[in-house]
């Protein structure tokens, strides 16, 4: 793969799309479960395609990313810490890939579909269990 010196332009949309959508995610999650209101419902129903969404956008990130070429970090960094960066980034990617497929996950334990747009309901990832059924009530 060739040298560059700035990540591809549809990285950096990609990025900056799904910081904005994880920070949302995180105060409509605190918002949704903080409040009795009728808001609830409303936050609700922004979670979950908000969350379908981050999923697919990590996987384009992730196609993007083995496909493109990354600028590689200033020489003047330490192996070690290289090493630890690359682990860090990974790990990230991980957790942004885990976390849309557990909420996924327990709403298919509990028992509730997750419906998107138009009527699309989603399959559910695990069987209904009623102690996550108990859990989530």
């Amino acid at each position: 793969m060739k040298q560059v010196t700035h990540f591809h332009p549809a990285l950096r949309v990609l990025h900056w799309l799904m910081a904005t959508a994880i920070l949302a995610m995180l105060f409509i999650g605190v918002a949704m479960v903080s409040t009795v209101s009728s808001l609830h419902a409303l936050l609700v129903s922004l979670h979950k395609p908000l969350g379908l969404m981050i999923l697919l956008l990590v996987l384009v990130r992730l196609w993007l990313r083995f496909f493109t070429a990354t600028p590689p970090l200033p020489r003047s960094i330490p192996g070690w810490q290289r090493g630890l960066a690359h682990l860090s980034h990974w790990i990230l990617y991980a957790l942004m890939l885990a976390q849309p497929l557990i909420g996924w996950a327990m709403l298919s334990a509990a028992g509730y579909p997750i419906t998107i747009g138009a009527g699309i309901v989603l399959p559910p990832l695990l069987p209904v269990n009623n102690d996550v059924y108990a859990l989530l009530r």
